[in-house]
């Protein structure tokens, strides 16, 4: 067994104790410091980002243009990078923006994942040798609904995810989403980034969460906490276009706020950062507690596991951060402001990041089409 000693987040506070694991599972959780542990700090679950567009990463140049103009399909910059871009190129940037996010204590992502089956065999890739839990979200190659098509990307993913309902036809988004209804897939959509969009229109596709929301009225975000949908804010996106998140009226709706880190051309694919930068544009907007901000970056973990705590507890997935920082009652406000280099050590599905072996680490969960 391995173990780790510090202040541990149990779901409600800091406290203080010693942590032990064995292969993939957590096996202990009790009072005290064990002796010589592995690392001794603060201990966190993996963070999760919560929405990725990893093969973004391809693209290196300085980006000048609107948000139509950047990422809007099918025409926008990154579609037609990513269209030319060869195959291992690809692979490799994701692969990069994957050992960024476990280094910052990242430990399970869900992507947008352009391309159609293609783009799914690029990113299983990319994953394959990183211990990170995925969530693929396909998406078909064009704005229209084909029943073989959709059918052929449900079989090697975990659902489908598209740009945003205004950019289909109705009835063939509303096609699309019966489709994954029936597949018991995911279905989740950007909605309401640049314009406000239909709610009810939305809602009626039954998205297991959306994404941005920044135009919403009130109204709208009670009608996403009545519905039980979680939305996925990506402050530093957002920010790059000019727009920010008002994260302390989204909580007061009700709704189930997660974050994630969006674009990688745009963005590091850092949680650590995304944590730090939505504590501060919360602040514009009156301000939420930092225990707030840190669960939002927890809840994305639901996606791949409904019935996780997000908190650390015997039968949980091994999946840790240790960090070099205060604990105790100042763990959650030390967590605002942590960087990469006060990450000490990473577990993720059992495995330390990187291995302390010289064998690969454990092969990633993945489909194969």
């Amino acid at each position: 067994m391995e173990r780790v000693a510090g202040w541990f987040y149990d779901g409600r506070r800091f406290r203080e104790g010693t942590i032990g694991w064995e292969d993939d599972v957590i096996v202990e959780v009790r009072n005290g410091r064990a002796r010589n542990p592995i690392a001794t700090g603060l201990i966190i679950p993996g963070l999760w980002n919560a929405h990725t567009h990893l093969g973004d990463a391809v693209v290196t140049q300085e980006l000048t243009g609107t948000l139509e103009e950047l990422v809007a399909p099918p025409h926008g910059l990154k579609h037609r990078i990513l269209a030319r871009a060869k195959d291992d190129a690809v692979i490799a940037a994701m692969r990069r923006a994957m050992a960024t996010m476990l280094r910052t204590g990242t430990t399970g992502f869900t992507d947008f994942r352009e391309g159609g089956l293609k783009g799914l065999k690029l990113l299983y890739a990319a994953v394959a040798p990183m211990p990170l839990r995925g969530v693929a979200l396909g998406r078909p190659m064009g704005l229209d609904y084909d029943a073989r098509e959709v059918s052929a990307i449900l079989q090697t993913s975990d659902g489908i995810a598209v740009s945003s309902y205004v950019d289909w036809p109705g009835d063939e988004i509303r096609k699309l989403a019966a489709h994954v209804r029936r597949e018991k897939k995911i279905f989740a959509v950007h909605c309401s980034e640049r314009i406000r969009e239909d709610i009810d229109k939305v809602l009626a596709l039954s998205p297991s969460f959306l994404v941005h929301m920044l135009q919403a009225t009130d109204a709208d975000l009670n009608r996403c906490a009545d519905a039980g949908v979680p939305i996925v804010v990506c402050p530093r996106s957002n920010a790059f276009f000019g727009m920010t998140p008002d994260i302390p009226r989204m909580i007061r709706s009700g709704v189930e706020l997660r974050l994630g880190t969006d674009n990688a051309m745009i963005n590091v694919p850092s949680i650590l950062r995304e944590i730090e930068f939505a504590y501060r544009v919360a602040r514009m907007h009156g301000g939420v507690p930092a225990r707030d901000i840190f669960e939002m970056a927890l809840h994305g973990r639901q996606v791949a596991d409904r019935h996780t705590s997000g908190a650390i507890r015997v039968g949980e997935q091994a999946d840790l951060v240790v960090f070099d920082l205060p604990g105790g009652l100042n763990g959650f406000a030390s967590l605002m402001r942590a960087s990469a280099s006060d990450v000490s050590l990473v577990v993720s599905g059992g495995r330390m990041w990187p291995s302390r072996s010289t064998t690969t680490p454990r092969t990633a969960r993945r489909r194969r089409t």
